[in-house]
This record gives structure tokens, C-alpha cells and sequence, in this order.
């Protein structure tokens, strides 16, 4: 069996790439503002950056990477609701 990474070429992980380098420049602007912040405000610029970090520089990163492979004569499926939840379901 063959495992191909790079079904659709450079262009999922550039796309990837892209996504956890944007993801982690907004997490640390947020974190570097929150600095400056108090209260309230300061709260929200925390959240941001830990969703952006979280969200947009690990979790959408990895998903856009998983988009590329392929096994070919195997079907890939994606779960959505364990997927979006980030669980094994292999057991």
C-alpha cells in the first residue's frame, strides 16, 4: 500500500503553513495587547489569543493538512463530530 502525503502537491501544506503562522502572529498581537489592557478588556484579548492559538494555529492547521492525504485504494472518512471534538475514535 502506498501513502501519498501530498495528494494535491505543495498546496494543503503551504495552506497549512500559512494558517498556523497567522494564527500564532494574532495570538501574540492579542497576548502582547492584553499586556496593556485591565479588567474586562484584557480578559477578552486573552481569549482571542488563546482561540487563535488553539483554533487557527494548531486545530484548523492540522485539519488542512489532513485534507492532502490519501491512501490510494483506501477511502478516508472524517467523523465530523469527533473530529471537530478532537477525539480518538480508533479504540
Amino acid at each position: 500500500m502506498h501513502v501519498n502525503g501530498f495528494t494535491y502537491g505543495p498546496l494543503t501544506p503551504l495552506l497549512a503553513y500559512f494558517m498556523s503562522f497567522l494564527g500564532s502572529a494574532i495570538g501574540l498581537q492579542s497576548a502582547s495587547r492584553a499586556r496593556a489592557a485591565v479588567g474586562v478588556s484584557r480578559v477578552r484579548w486573552l481569549t482571542m489569543g488563546s482561540l487563535a492559538l488553539g483554533g487557527t494555529a494548531i486545530w484548523v492547521m492540522h485539519f488542512i493538512a489532513m485534507l492532502g492525504f490519501t491512501v490510494p485504494g483506501a477511502e478516508l472518512r472524517y467523523d465530523p463530530v469527533p473530529t471537530i471534538a478532537s477525539q480518538d475514535t480508533t479504540t
